[in-house]
């Protein structure tokens, strides 16, 4: 019971560790975020026009989209518009 009570304290030490070095990061600007969202609008055109198969890269190019699109206030219609156009 004590090596699984330490266990726990460890990880929640290394889980607290971690997400307080993530904090120390800036947050995007506005202006940074939307030409993010414009760069993979590009990359996903470009492997959807690509005569080889890229299904995983195309699958997070495209779920990175629609995160930075939602952070935007873009509707989900909006997004697939503007990445498929």
């Amino acid at each position: 019971m004590d090596n699984e009570n330490k266990e726990i304290r460890n990880a929640k030490n290394i889980i607290s560790t971690i997400y307080t070095a993530d904090a120390k990061e800036k947050m995007r600007s506005q202006a940074e975020i939307n030409a993010r969202y414009q760069v993979c609008c590009k990359r996903y055109k470009e492997f959807k026009n690509c005569s080889a198969e890229f299904r995983e890269q195309k699958v997070m190019i495209y779920a990175e989209l629609k995160v930075l699109g939602w952070v935007l206030g873009k509707s989900d219609t909006k997004i697939s518009q503007e990445a498929n156009f």
